[in-house]
């Protein structure tokens, strides 16, 4: 038992370095554009998670975009993300949730996290819930404010 609560300990202190990393530079234009895809649910149910495939566009200006994020479907709010110099993304929202317990509920409050990379032209990027994971594949077809 001993052995199994310092292993829990380890891993929730590693975790923890995780997010006290050095920052890295966030990009500026360089990623700029309208991203055009597909959205599609890997794992979840579509009741809770959203359509389980649907079309897509981001909008990405000064290395930022709001991912549109289904919380409780149909209902969508903004997820904000930012977009690194190297291309890598992230974002993450605190949201809540009901969770249905034999005959009764519970609210409780979880994180969508989202993560990935712009290379070149494409987008990819993975939403994870705690009842979902998403993934979205999009590819640049034009930059924020061009003609």
């Amino acid at each position: 038992m001993t052995r199994l609560l310092l292993l829990a300990g380890s891993a929730f202190a590693l975790a923890g370095c995780a997010d006290n990393a050095a920052p890295v530079p966030m990009a500026g234009t360089q990623f700029d554009g309208s991203y055009a895809g597909r959205d599609t649910l890997l794992r979840g149910v579509d009741f809770q998670c959203g359509d389980t495939s649907r079309p897509e566009r981001i909008d990405v200006h000064d290395g930022q975009f709001a991912y549109p994020f289904p919380v409780s479907p149909p209902m969508i709010v903004p997820l904000p993300a930012r977009i690194a110099m190297d291309g890598t993304l992230h974002g993450r929202l605190r949201y809540g949730t009901e969770i249905n317990v034999v005959q009764f509920s519970q609210y409780r409050t979880d994180w969508a996290v989202l993560r990935g990379h712009i290379t070149g032209t494409e987008l990819d990027a993975t939403l994870t819930t705690m009842r979902c994971v998403r993934h979205l594949t999009a590819q640049r077809s034009q930059t924020v404010g061009a003609n």
